[in-house]
């Protein structure tokens, strides 16, 4: 609804309807022509005519009273105030007069004035109604309601059946929020004058409130006839008519009040939004800008301006417009989805997620957002590369539209980003059901049932989208990816290559070309490929990772990789993820300067996307790295406001305070997160670290105690005091307080760190059973499974370990980690076929250097030592790069090297192998390779 001063009630219609030419000759013809134009609702027209009127008989009070009152509903408070009092010395009724002496003051806003003016007169009770209702609403205006309270019992003492001073008390109870009492109190006032143009209006705008638009379209109509140019009824109409959607109708009333009143705001606000709803968003554009200084009045005067000025592609303009609109009404779902919008449209899906977090929260845990809502939020969450918190949002908008499919289509692949198989495939189902020739979908059910481990059911899919239907892009990467998983590198190449002739841009292909390089021993056409994808996608993850890893200092491949980066990022110089990358690669270099000089480019800087935190965080890298402390202190305080939220910004901030040697700011500093994020870990852990530092071990393990009895900082601070203990060494100590933490407050990170100390103790069986206890009770937890099973094989319970990791794949069947364990366990028992197929997927799902020694092990020791080696080849190499060689693995190598026929590069390799002394798993295998390799066998 519009808000706007309530205009007054009409008081001299009636006195003008009912003169006659007999009775009043003199004042006969402009008085008609005044009637006349009111009836038109022309109230200029009428207040000349009737000004005329005035001047031909100063003495004639029906005229003044009719002058005064359409002076009011002109809104001329001036010439209304000027008017009655003049009728009051020529001896009008004092009752009618005051009244609208009254509302001449309302409608000037001279509240305080009409307090000091109008006291309530004693011996008069029509005159105090009056009276004491005026200074209610002059009461109400200045916020005070406990006086306003006292007049409006005041005003009703003095006419319980008079319409003044239930029309004051209806103003009194939407005061308080408390709209049916104010219509309770309208209707009383219609009773006691039907025709009571304020308590008409009053009524039609509390029945507009609640959605009943018709009716109060219906009552407000009464007043367009008892008054045409009643503008404050106009445009209550319009508004009800808007509703309904008769945008032609409500047109009619808005011209008729810009007839009346050429200059309001209200009306020229109202054919603004008409012209937007048009689409003429020039039209629109001109009526905003007239009404441009008082704009803000209207509720949805930045949203309409906002939307204008998107329409026109003045984007600044919108996005400005749009801010202000949410800063004033946070709680409003349309402009909280324009403002997101618009940042998605911006490339800054961070600050459209925000946003909608930041609505979303304000609901509290029973609030319930509309479906568009949490769709934008996962496409949100997705452009900002959070599978699972995309996967979050659409799963509560799919709730919430069981029968969308476009957004059964975005969760199915966001819970495959999120690495969730089993979760896509029954989202995309859903969608087929609904809607079956959909190939992308058919695409995406082949890559989650290739993730699943069901390559017969990837294969199948595929299948049912036909020949055409493999021609897509996703489809031939996932027929690339299926062969790339069975080791069949030629056809992967073939598909991926096939791909590329059919969609030159593809990503996914290039990605997966650059895996079989490097599968095939050839790095510099991988990083290439890399590098290709890096000029088309500048933030891809997989590329970034895989360069970035390569180009560390230290690694073969540093210089080649590091090249490759940088090409990228001087193709891309605005692109943030790719800048931060390559300034990271430097950072580890010791090239300091040239890591600031990269994060203070004016090409980052003029790309709104790259708001936020990271970018100062990154230049606080760069000058820790130069030791230049002062600066990057000041830096990392830039990044926390740009996100006072970001914790990461919030510790490097408090580190380097505490350098400077302020640990009482570098405590605020924490303590301020903690305020806002009580259960954070991160700040838990650096609190009591300050703590520690400044007041010793056991004031900090007292801050820990203290935290952990506060509801609102567990569970994480449950395990603080375990985690200072574990600090100073104190191994069994921390395990027993974890122990003790997990006895009141039970939890799977409490379990698995009490099971870490007793193994960094030595008590590995110990360590075991806590472990087996906490499965024991938890079943489905997944952590505490892969770390048992980890366990039982350093304790060479092979079975049990087999067993746990088993359950474990079964409940997620796209864990890289414990598919290539389980692998390593069942080819021990000498089931290689079976090994062969996990490790194969292990190695598909990702490729590292455990999953390639595994597969590469299994492969060689099956027949095929030339993959083999290419397979153990790329696991000793990354694990030097990473600076962590592993004898076992170049024993593995030395010995595919052998069994392709590549005696002397074995020899070379298992000789530095053995001289050291160190024992390894397989050195008396590796010691009788040695002996046969030196004796030529």
């Amino acid at each position: 609804m519009i808000r706007r001063k309530a205009l007054p009630r009409p008081l001299a219609l009636a006195l003008l309807a009912g003169l006659s030419a007999a009775a009043v000759p003199a004042l006969a013809q402009p008085m008609e022509r005044a009637r006349a134009a009111q009836a038109k609702g022309d109230l200029r027209t009428a207040q000349i005519e009737l000004r005329n009127a005035v001047r031909d008989d100063p003495r004639s009070t029906a005229a003044r009273l009719a002058l005064v009152q359409a002076s009011i509903d002109l809104g001329d408070g001036v010439t209304a105030e000027k008017e009655a009092r003049a009728a009051l010395e020529i001896g009008a009724d004092p009752v009618v007069t005051t009244a609208a002496l009254l509302r001449a003051y309302l409608v000037q806003g001279r509240h305080a004035d009409l307090l000091r003016d109008f006291p309530v007169p004693a011996g008069n009770p029509a005159l105090g109604a009056q009276v004491a209702s005026g200074r209610a609403l002059a009461q109400l205006s200045l916020n005070q309601q406990d006086n306003a309270a006292a007049s409006v019992a005041e005003a009703l003492s003095f006419g319980p059946n008079v319409a003044e001073p239930h029309l004051a008390a209806a103003a009194l109870a939407l005061a308080k929020g408390d709209r049916p009492g104010a219509e309770a109190e309208a209707d009383k006032a219609l009773a006691a004058d039907p025709n009571s143009i304020e308590a008409l209006l009053r009524k039609g705008t509390l029945q507009m409130t609640r959605g009943a638009a018709r009716e109060g379209a219906e009552t407000i109509g009464r007043v367009v006839a008892i008054a045409p140019g009643n503008v404050p009824a106009r445009l209550s109409r319009a508004e009800a008519l808007m509703q309904l959607g008769d945008n032609a109708a409500a047109k009619q009333d808005v011209d008729a009040a810009l007839t009346s009143q050429p200059g309001s705001a209200a009306a020229i606000y109202l054919r603004a939004t008409l012209l937007a709803r048009a689409g003429d968003w020039r039209g629109a554009d001109e009526s905003l800008q007239r009404i441009q200084p008082v704009l803000s009045s209207f509720p949805d005067g930045y949203l309409i301006q906002a939307l204008t000025k998107r329409a026109l592609n003045q984007t600044a303009q919108a996005e400005d417009s749009a801010r202000r609109h949410v800063a004033r009404r946070p709680d409003d779902v349309r402009g909280v989805k324009l403002l997101a919008a618009m940042d998605m449209e911006a490339g800054r899906p961070d600050g459209a997620a925000g946003t909608l977090t930041r609505y979303l929260s304000r609901l509290g845990p029973q609030g319930q957002a509309d479906a568009d809502t949490y769709d934008l939020l996962g496409r949100a969450h997705g452009a900002a590369r959070r599978p699972r918190e995309a996967a979050e949002a659409l799963g509560r908008a799919a709730a919430l539209a069981p029968q969308d499919t476009g957004v059964l289509n975005r969760l199915a692949a966001a819970r495959l980003g999120a690495g969730d198989a089993r979760g896509a495939v029954e989202a995309a189902e859903k969608s087929l059901a609904l809607q079956p020739e959909q190939p992308p979908v058919r695409e995406l059910l082949a890559t989650a049932s290739m993730l699943r481990g069901d390559m017969s059911g990837a294969s199948a899919q595929l299948d049912r989208l036909g020949e055409a239907g493999r021609r897509g892009e996703a489809a031939g990467v996932t027929e690339g990816t299926l062969k790339l998983t069975k080791l069949d590198f030629v056809g992967a190449r073939a598909s991926y290559e096939a791909v590329l002739r059919d969609h030159p841009d593809s990503i996914g292909a290039r990605l997966g070309l650059a895996r079989v390089a490097a599968a095939g021993g050839r790095p510099d056409e991988a990083e290439k490929l890399l590098g290709e994808v890096l000029r088309r996608d500048p933030g891809n993850a997989d590329a970034l990772g895989q360069l970035g890893a390569a180009a560390r200092p230290g690694s073969p491949r540093a210089v080649p990789a590091r090249a490759v980066l940088e090409a990228a990022q001087a193709a891309a110089p605005g692109e943030l993820p790719l800048t931060l990358a390559l300034a990271e690669v430097l950072v580890r270099s010791n090239e300091g300067e040239k890591a600031l000089a990269l994060v203070e480019s004016p090409a980052l800087r003029a790309n709104p996307r790259n708001r936020g935190p990271l970018l100062p965080m990154a230049r606080a890298e760069a000058l820790v790295a130069l030791s230049r402390w002062d600066d990057a202190r000041e830096a990392a305080r830039a990044a926390l406001a740009e996100d006072p939220a970001s914790i990461e910004a919030r510790l490097r901030l408090a580190a380097l305070t505490l350098r400077q040697g302020d640990a009482r700011a570098a405590e605020s500093i924490i303590q301020e997160g903690l305020r806002s994020a009580p259960g954070d870990v991160r700040l838990q852990q650096a609190y009591v670290g300050l703590v520690k530092q400044a007041r010793g071990l056991d004031a900090a393990l007292a801050q820990a105690d203290r935290l952990a009895l506060q509801p609102t900082s567990l569970p994480a601070a449950a395990g603080l005091r375990g985690d200072l203990l574990a600090g100073e060494n104190r191994l069994e100590d921390a395990a027993r307080a974890y122990a003790a933490a997990n006895e009141k407050t039970p939890n799977s990170f409490l379990a698995l760190r009490q099971s870490a100390m007793l193994r960094n103790a030595g008590k590995v069986p110990e360590a075991a059973a806590v472990l087996r206890a906490w499965v024991a009770r938890q079943p489905d937890d997944l952590n505490a499974l892969q770390a048992l099973a980890s366990m039982d094989i350093m304790q060479r319970r092979y079975a049990e370990a087999e067993a746990g990791l088993t359950k474990l794949v079964e409940r997620a069947p796209n864990d890289a980690v414990a598919l290539n364990n389980l692998a390593w366990l069942v080819d021990r028992r000498g089931a290689t076929a079976q090994a062969r197929e996990m490790a194969e997927r292990a190695y598909a799902l990702s490729q590292n250097v455990d999953t390639a020694d595994t597969l590469g092990w299994i492969v060689t020791r099956a027949g095929d030592p030339r993959l083999g080696v290419s397979l153990l080849r790329q696991s000793v190499n990354g694990r030097e790069a990473a600076g962590r060689p592993d004898q076992a693995a170049a024993y593995r190598l030395a010995y595919a090297l052998h069994q392709s026929g590549n005696r002397d590069e074995a020899l070379r390799i298992l000789t530095p192998v053995l001289a050291n002394t160190a024992a390894f798993d397989g050195r008396p295998e590796a010691e009788r390779l040695l002996a046969d390799l030196k004796a030529g066998r």
